[in-house]
This record gives C-alpha cells, sequence and structure tokens, in this order.
C-alpha cells in the first residue's frame, strides 16, 4: 500500500521546508556580506533615497496582480484556463499600472522632496508587467511544492543581482544606481528561470466562473496586501517625510537587520505553509494542533535570539554596517523586541489566508496600518528614530494579538494554555534584557563585555533551559505534531540528527 494523500502532503511539507530553511541560511550570509560591503561603498543618505523609492515602487507593486497569485495556490481545483488566464491578466494590469505610475512619478517625488531622483523614480515603472508576470509562474512552482526550484533560483538572482551588480557599480560610483541596477537585473534572472521550470499559457477568450475564482480570493486578499503595504511602510514613510533621507538610511538598516531573522523563518512558513494550509482548510482539529505547534515552535526559537541579538546590537552593527551607522544601533534593539511577534503575525496572516478569512484579514491589516501611522507618527515627534522603532513594536504587538484572537475562535483552541506557555518563555527571557540595562546604568557599556558574558552566562542559560521540561516547544501538547514531523524526515536529514542525543532519544521513542 502506498503512503496516504495526507502522508505524502507532509512529507512534501518537511521536504519544502528543508529546502527553504537550506536555501534561506545560505542567503542570510550572502545578505549580510553584500551588506557589510555596500554599506562601507555608499552613504545613509543614498540608502534613504533607494529606500523612499522602493516605498513608491513596492505600494504598485502589491496591487499588480490583484492577489492573483495567492489565488492559484489557494483554489482547490485549478484548470489549465485559470493559469492562461492568470498570465495574461497578470501582464495587463502590470502594464496599465506601470505606466501610471510612471505619470504620477513627479507627485512622488514632490512629497518626499526627491525631486532631483525622478529619473530613478521613473526607472521603475519596467518592474511593474515583469514582478506581474513573474508571480504567476512562482505561485504554480509553490503550489506544486517545488520549493527547490524556488529556492535555487533566489540564491541565484541574488547572487547575481546584488552580490555582483549592485556592488561592481557601488565599487565604480554608481550611487544609488547601483542597488537599483541589481534589483532590475536579478529580477530578470528570477524571470527567465522561472519560465524555464514553468511556461506561461495566454488566453483572452474570458470566462466567467475562472475569472470569478482568481478574482474573488484575490481581491480581498488584494485588499488585505495593500492595507497591510501602509502598516509595513508607515514607519519609513514617516521617517521619509518628516526626518529625511539621511536618517531613513540609518533606519532602513536597523530595520534590513532586524527583518533579516524574521523573514528567514516567515517567508519559510508563508511558501510552505500556505500551500499545505489551503488543502486542509476543512480539518479544524488539524488545523489547530499545526496551529498551536508553529506558534510555540516560533516564540520558543525567536524570544531568546531576539535578546541576544538586542544585548548584542552594538556589536553587530559595527562588524556588519561599519563604525559610520552607530545610530541604527537603539532602533535596532528595539525593533527586535517585536520579532517573536511580527514572525507570530506571518504565521497567523497564513491561517487566515488558508481559512479563506481573507475580507476579515483585510480589515485587520486597516487597523494595522492606522496603528503604525499613527504610534509611528508620534514616536517619531518625540523621540526621533528611536521613537519611530518604538512605534512599531508598539503596533507590531496589537496587530499580532488581533489577529491571534480571530483564530482562537475560528479554531477553538485552548487560548488560556497557549498564552501560559508564551507568557513564561518571554519573561523568563527578559530577565537577560534586564540584566543588561543594569549594567549599563551601572557604566558597564563595552560591547566585549557584553559579548564575553552573553557567550559564557546567557548562552548556556538560555540552552539549558531549551533542553529542560520547561520550554515550550517540547511539550505534551506539541509531541503528536513533532511525531509527525519527525517521521516524515528524509533519511539524510534524520541520520544526521540522530546524532544529537536530544534528538537520537526522541527518534528512538517515537519512530
Amino acid at each position: 500500500m502506498g503512503p496516504s494523500k495526507k502522508d505524502s502532503l507532509t512529507k512534501k511539507g518537511i521536504h519544502g521546508f528543508i529546502w527553504n530553511f537550506s536555501g534561506s541560511v545560505v542567503q542570510i550570509v550572502l545578505q549580510l556580506l553584500v551588506i557589510g560591503i555596500l554599506s562601507r561603498l555608499l552613504t545613509p543618505e543614498e540608502f534613504g533615497v533607494v529606500a523612499i523609492i522602493m516605498i513608491v515602487v513596492s505600494f504598485t507593486k502589491q496591487i499588480t496582480t490583484m492577489g492573483i497569485a495567492s489565488s492559484l495556490v489557494q483554489l482547490p481545483e485549478l484548470t489549465s484556463k485559470h493559469i492562461s488566464l492568470a498570465y495574461t491578466f497578470s501582464i495587463l494590469l502590470g502594464t496599465v499600472l506601470g505606466f501610471a505610475y510612471y505619470a504620477l512619478t513627479p507627485l512622488f517625488a514632490e512629497f518626499f522632496n526627491i525631486q532631483k531622483d525622478i529619473e530613478a523614480l521613473q526607472f521603475f515603472s519596467i518592474f511593474f508587467p515583469l514582478v506581474s508576470f513573474g508571480s504567476v509562474g512562482e505561485a504554480l512552482l509553490s503550489r506544486k511544492f517545488r520549493f527547490d526550484v524556488g529556492v535555487k533560483i533566489g540564491l541565484i538572482a541574488y547572487l547575481i543581482g546584488s552580490g555582483t551588480v549592485s556592488i561592481t557599480m557601488a565599487y565604480l560610483g554608481f550611487g544609488y544606481w547601483s542597488l537599483i541596477w541589481g534589483q532590475f537585473v536579478g529580477l530578470c534572472i528570477t524571470i527567465c528561470l522561472t519560465i524555464y521550470y514553468e511556461v506561461p499559457k495566454f488566453s483572452l477568450r474570458l470566462e466567467k466562473q475562472p475569472l470569478k475564482d482568481l478574482f474573488f480570493f484575490g481581491s480581498g486578499h488584494t485588499l488585505g496586501i495593500i492595507f497591510n503595504f501602509f502598516g509595513e511602510k508607515a514607519d519609513n514613510i514617516v521617517v521619509g517625510k518628516i526626518l529625511g533621507t539621511a536618517l531613513l538610511g540609518f533606519y532602513s538598516k536597523a530595520f534590513q537587520l532586524y527583518s533579516i531573522p524574521a523573514s528567514f523563518f516567515g517567508t519559510i512558513f508563508d511558501k510552505v505553509l500556505f500551500p499545505i494550509l489551503s488543502q486542509k482548510q476543512n480539518d479544524t482539529k488539524k488545523l489547530s494542533s499545526f496551529y498551536t505547534f508553529s506558534t510555540t515552535f516560533c516564540f520558543g526559537l525567536l524570544v531568546p535570539v531576539s535578546v541576544l541579538i538586542l544585548i548584542n546590537a552594538e556589536l553587530i552593527i559595527d562588524a556588519f554596517l561599519g563604525n559610520q551607522w552607530k545610530s541604527a544601533v537603539l532602533p535596532l534593539q528595539l525593533l527586535i523586541l517585536g520579532l517573536a511577534f511580527r514572525f507570530g503575525t506571518r504565521i497567523n496572516k497564513s491561517y487566515l489566508k488558508s481559512l479563506g478569512i481573507v475580507y476579515r484579514g483585510a480589515y485587520y491589516q486597516l487597523i494595522f496600518a492606522v496603528l503604525m501611522f499613527v504610534c509611528t507618527y508620534i514616536g517619531g515627534q518625540i523621540y526621533s528614530l528611536p521613537g519611530v522603532a518604538a512605534g512599531v513594536l508598539v503596533a507590531t504587538l496589537i496587530n499580532y494579538v488581533q489577529i491571534a484572537y480571530r483564530l482562537y475562535k475560528v479554531l477553538d483552541f485552548s487560548g488560556i494554555a497557549l498564552i501560559k506557555d508564551l507568557s513564561k518563555n518571554i519573561i523568563f527571557h527578559l530577565l537577560f534584557v534586564l540584566s543588561t540595562v543594569l549594567l549599563y546604568y551601572f557604566g558597564i557599556t563595552s560591547k566585549w563585555i557584553h559579548l564575553i558574558i552573553t557567550v559564557t552566562v546567557y548562552l548556556p542559560i538560555i540552552v539549558f533551559y531549551f533542553k529542560s521540561k520547561k520550554n515550550i516547544i517540547f511539550t505534551p501538547n506539541n509531541l503528536p505534531m513533532f511525531i509527525l514531523v519527525a517521521n516524515s524526515l528524509p533519511g539524510k536529514i534524520k541520520n544526521y540528527m540522530g546524532r544529537v542525543p536530544i534528538f537520537r532519544d526522541f527518534f528512538a521513542q517515537h519512530s
């Protein structure tokens, strides 16, 4: 008897997670190397100009596909008609929005006071049809669980685009154009490689039901991502408008370092989890188990990571960006406190999408956008960049709670037990933050002393806590999911993990 559909789906998900995890590790290393080199070749103001341009470009790119790509992943039954119409409309919408964006660039330049950089703004108009077209092929690869292909394409595109083109042009003195051309080359490579694996199909013959399937989910999802865009970019808009491009350059680097670990795990879960959950959307019990497992796993890993980054933020900034980026230290420390909640929100949104609650999700994103604008504006007026970062932290916490509460009502998991587990984990690790604050209060501010304390004191305690029965990951409630995951691992991965005592004992008991 062959493997059941449920087992096959789970194994595909595990294999996808492993591919995305491996690829993300490599990409993070590449990102840190590229960031470290470019931050020494370009000025904060040049990074700030590109950050402002990307605010405008990102907004239009968010609505380019009208959520068509997500519809292709979410639809229970996908036909060739859905696919051909998706390709056709993605290009049409991308082209129309590209022309509209080009016509509006003078207004965008005036709003952010970057009239002298309008040519760079206009250059990005060509991105829209390309991004829209490429997103369809990427969605189809994701639906087919071809995560290995997506990882390879992403790595090659980033290595050639940002890793080669941007660094070479920055070294030759092209300024912020080096960042722009690096992105463009990376995008073109991504599209070409995606076409190789997913040959496009087009159709101009309109049919009511396929269009309805694509745009009903897609339009609700698009509303959500538009509101989410303003939520995610509110801090950049506020800094760029009221504090200027130079300070936005500092803030963008702090946020980039903060977002690397969140994107690392968040992108994996979003790419792997969403296709799996979409095919289990009617199994509430299974979704509830998935939810508590992924949430405790998220907080169990990322809370200690955020604490260690906070304590050593000055060393991290100096190592990766250089001494000229000191102004990014405090914003990074404030932002990183919300790391687990930011990633947790990514998990929550994957569940909302998979359950088809897209319009309710859009409503939550609207609230988040309003919170971000209000909190970051007030924070920026009171305390400049650190105030903006504090505003992001507050808005992130509130947004996580509101979406988690909605999922609690739908999935009916044990909310009290989950809150107790998460609170216990957060309070334990905050003790390290308080001890660091006390050290600073008594004048012990050397980054090297804090690194030594981290390695010799904090890290051993955190590892001991992680291996103990009091951690929130290896709990009785999560045991069924761990068994399912463990038995779905590829043989080679399982053998390597079996050399570690804690995993060897686990596999021996439950395989």
